[in-house]
């Protein structure tokens, strides 16, 4: 999803539109190290640091990545410029979509030209190239050249690029979950009602919200809560899963547990059962998708949807911006049902994923220059602010607002209007976890700003970890599984059935035993179980 996002998200900068820049990676002036006024005291190592393990010699350095845009800049491109002034090198950078680049690289390889760095968001085309030995061997020694991106890394992010106890790549930081329960505050305020912190309170609001006219037009017309299943599944009202504990596959202990065996997913299915009896949730919420839900959303008539934060700016654009809808929502953070609940979804582990070849590892001065580039270019440090905001480079400027949010104007951005291949410089580094909002406008709007603080307080909450992320199970007895799932969880909430023991007797018999004994077993090879 995050390659998705970042591709719709770009689409929406390129149109002039607004938004906080949850793209990040995947899964998209400064004249010298400290001039960023964002970055600057940061602390770490300064591009052109470390004289006495570096030649000083002018270096050429090539880079191939999975881009948004994918095409070439001119001569006169400002980031190439800035990239060959700061790190004294000739560097190459070539983009391509994720369907072309594994063939480009195959053919490089194959000519022995290949690339120095590789950043890619398929961690699978990464093992590839490392089991033909065409890369650095193992990263782990060199994890004290970039220790920004080292101190980010979790026990699963390192799982996730571990290949035979080896470190075959650098996961580049995530774009963070900014997912989470809204809730309509005015809804709350009108009944005299405070957030909901437990599966009963919910309930409650969900009862009142639904009953007691909470938008005061006299009108028996509004619901709880509502969801866009799309006649597949349960839409977001899985994610009341999360009140009572952990999702599918995860860690707990020594083995794999998923929450269809420890009973986790009944209890959410009874929550669903219930709303859906007491009619407390749209009627639709089953068949509709998720742009057909949106006109009873934008037109006030539901109280709790699970959404990003740019929510605001949907509901202000379709109800005319006003600025009359920019109040509706608060973030609600996961009511908690359990010892294990109450927490969000898990975000993406990594993204992108950046190694470098065999050959440039054998030489130690080009070896030690991208050590200095990759450190200098993440979040926060100055060269990722120059790579993906062009402070420094394109004369933007990182302006930071009171509630701890940053905004970009691209009012007089000149340079990427007719070279979009441009964005593709900060596309390897890119991560949501700045909180900048972009805009063609000089100031944010109220709706951006509202949209803003609602996202970086969704990436404050607690969230459990992607134990999923380092599983690679049977892809065909993972599809049966979930339609066997989606198939008794809509006769369970509708009432035509009552056998959950019986469920998981089939589910486990149907390859739900072998993917908990795989998934014990991958979890144990990617050090997640000693």
């Amino acid at each position: 999803m995050a390659r998705k996002t970042a591709s719709v998200v770009l689409a929406l900068l390129l149109a002039g539109t607004t938004l906080l820049t949850a793209c990040g990676g995947n899964e998209e002036g400064k004249a010298g190290p400290s001039s960023s006024p964002i970055a600057s005291g940061s602390g770490s190592p300064a591009p052109g640091g470390e004289a006495s393990q570096d030649s000083g010699e002018k270096l050429t350095i090539s880079m191939i990545e999975n881009g948004w845009v994918n095409t070439p800049t001119d001569d006169n491109d400002p980031w190439r410029k800035w990239m060959n002034e700061t790190y004294n090198v000739d560097f190459k950078l070539s983009a391509y979509p994720e369907s072309d680049l594994e063939s480009k690289l195959m053919v490089q390889f194959a000519s022995n030209d290949p690339p120095d760095i590789i950043a890619v968001w398929n961690v699978n085309l990464v093992k590839k190239l490392y089991q033909q030995g065409v890369l650095l061997d193992d990263w782990t020694p060199y994890l004290d050249k970039v220790p920004t991106l080292a101190s980010s890394f979790s026990p699963q992010s390192k799982a996730f690029v571990n290949e035979g106890g080896s470190m075959i790549g650098l996961p580049m930081l995530p774009a963070p979950n900014t997912f989470a329960f809204k809730v309509r505050q005015d809804w709350l305020d009108n009944l005299n009602l405070q957030k909901p912190t437990t599966p009963e309170e919910l309930l409650e609001v969900l009862r009142k919200f639904t009953h007691d006219d909470p938008d005061r037009n006299g009108e028996n017309d509004t619901w709880g809560i509502s969801s866009a299943g799309a006649g597949v599944n349960l839409g977001e009202l899985a994610n009341l899963e999360f009140m009572y504990g952990k999702r599918e596959f995860f860690v707990n202990g020594d083995k794999a547990d998923h929450s269809i065996v420890n009973g986790t997913h009944k209890k959410m299915l009874d929550f669903v059962k219930t709303i859906v009896d007491e009619k407390l949730v749209d009627p639709d919420w089953y068949t509709q998708g998720w742009e057909q839900r949106k006109p009873k959303l934008f037109s006030g008539k539901v109280g709790i949807t699970f959404y990003p934060g740019v929510l605001i700016n949907e509901l202000e654009g379709g109800t005319g911006n006003t600025g009359a809808t920019i109040d509706w929502f608060e973030n609600l953070q996961m009511p908690k049902g359990g010892p294990e609940g109450g927490n969000l979804p898990p975000g993406a582990v990594a993204g992108t994923i950046v190694t470098i070849s065999k050959k440039a590892a054998e030489d130690p001065a080009k070896l030690q220059r991208i050590l200095k580039i990759i450190e200098s270019s993440t979040y926060p440090n100055d060269g990722y602010w120059a790579l993906r905001w062009g402070v420094g480079v394109n004369g933007q400027e990182v302006v930071e607002l009171e509630d701890g949010g940053k905004f970009v104007s691209l009012k007089d951005e000149l340079y990427r209007q007719d070279n979009k291949g441009a964005y593709d410089w900060g596309t390897w580094v890119a991560t949501g976890q700045d909180g900048v909002v972009e805009s063609m406008n000089e100031q944010p709007g109220d709706s951006d700003i509202k949209q803003m603080r609602l996202d970086l307080e969704a990436m404050k909450m607690p969230a459990n970890p992607n134990d999923m992320s380092v599983l690679s199970l049977d892809a065909q007895l993972k599809s049966d599984l979930e339609t066997m799932q989606n198939e008794f969880d809509i006769k369970y909430i509708l009432g035509g059935t009552s056998d959950y023991d019986g469920f998981v007797q089939q589910w486990l018999a149907s390859g739900g035993q072998q993917l908990l004994d795989q998934a014990t077993e991958q979890f144990k090879q990617a050090g997640l179980i000693q």
